[in-house]
């Protein structure tokens, strides 16, 4: 009986001590492991206990600050990190801590789909004299996007960001064309968009992050009108809305990321009372003229989606 506990304890006593690895990463989590593969970029792992996982983890080499293994031996991955000539850690290496923000520059791919459902359909079928007359809308647009991010909590699973999103949309983002080209319709926006938005990590290796993100939205408008063969120039004043969306985040590398995200977009510009062409004798125009006097405007309302990359820079923050 003595020699089959003896054997017992010899066979039980390894299993133990693998699950005792313990790995640490620059952000203060610690992560009981048993660690099966080790290389250069990574470290691969199973999470301990009985019956034995299957699901393989990764970690990278260069997030982790050190690993103490089940014999007591700690092998520190910092001894050689991040330094230069001057011994100096660069800030891209303080990524994803809150030692270092991160800036990033980009552009996006954007669709809209507008409602076209506003004065500016109700003027256009007055004006034709037709009922069914639509209007249509370019939804393609290319926004420019400036970013700020950092990390919050030990945890480094929050970040929080704000963003300058400038959007030129096409010169025919509104369009309608009748009577040979006699009336005619062509309209164009430029956005000025101040976004906040908040993330969190949605694996292990946190470099995906789901994104909720609202925005105020201001937007100039410029373009003409053609009515019976006589082009107005239209200009408007600043309009305002806003916008919500969700998305993702992808830190593809340290200095790439991709982002993708689908939201609702709402915005109505009016046009401005300065008179475009004084042989018209018209300072501005009404929805319709006698019986809706209301002052022109239109509405940039509807879902949009965009899909973007961005290159990245780092700065360290004082903490």
């Amino acid at each position: 009986m003595k020699n089959f506990l003896i054997f017992l304890c010899f066979m039980v006593v390894p299993v133990i001590a693998r699950a005792q690895d313990t790995i640490f990463i620059k952000n203060g989590q610690a992560i009981p492991a048993v660690i099966i593969e080790k290389n250069d970029v990574e470290i691969k792992y199973r999470k301990p206990g009985k019956p034995e996982s299957p699901a393989i983890y990764s970690v990278f080499v260069s997030d982790i600050l050190k690993i103490r293994y089940s014999d007591g031996i700690v092998a520190d991955y910092t001894a050689n990190e991040g330094k230069t000539g001057g011994g100096k850690v660069r800030p891209v290496d303080l990524a994803g801590t809150m030692k270092a923000i991160r800036l990033s520059v980009g552009a996006s791919g954007d669709f809209f789909k507008r409602d076209p459902s506003d004065d500016l359909l109700i003027f256009w079928r007055h004006k034709l004299n037709d009922q069914s007359a639509g209007i249509s809308s370019n939804p393609v647009s290319i926004p420019v996007n400036l970013k700020a991010a950092f990390t919050i909590g030990k945890s480094a699973r929050n970040i929080l960001g704000d963003e300058l999103q400038l959007i030129f949309t096409p010169a025919d983002a509104i369009h309608a064309s009748a009577y040979n080209g006699s009336y005619e319709i062509k309209l164009k926006s430029f956005y000025y968009n101040i976004i906040l938005f908040y993330g969190h990590t949605l694996n292990h290796k946190q470099n995906i992050v789901g994104i909720i993100e609202p925005g105020l939205d201001m937007s100039f408008m410029s373009g003409y009108l053609k009515l019976n063969n006589t082009e107005y120039i239209l200009k408007s004043n600043l309009g305002t809305g806003f916008h919500a969306a969700l998305g993702i985040d992808w830190m593809i590398t340290r200095r790439l990321l991709a982002s993708a995200r689908a939201g609702y977009r709402t915005m109505r510009v009016k046009e401005s009372h300065e008179d475009s062409n004084s042989s018209t004798g018209y300072s501005y125009f009404y929805v319709i003229p006698g019986v809706n006097q209301d002052q022109l405007s239109v509405k940039w309302n509807g879902p949009f989606a965009t899909f973007g990359l961005s290159w990245c820079l780092y700065a360290k923050l004082p903490l």
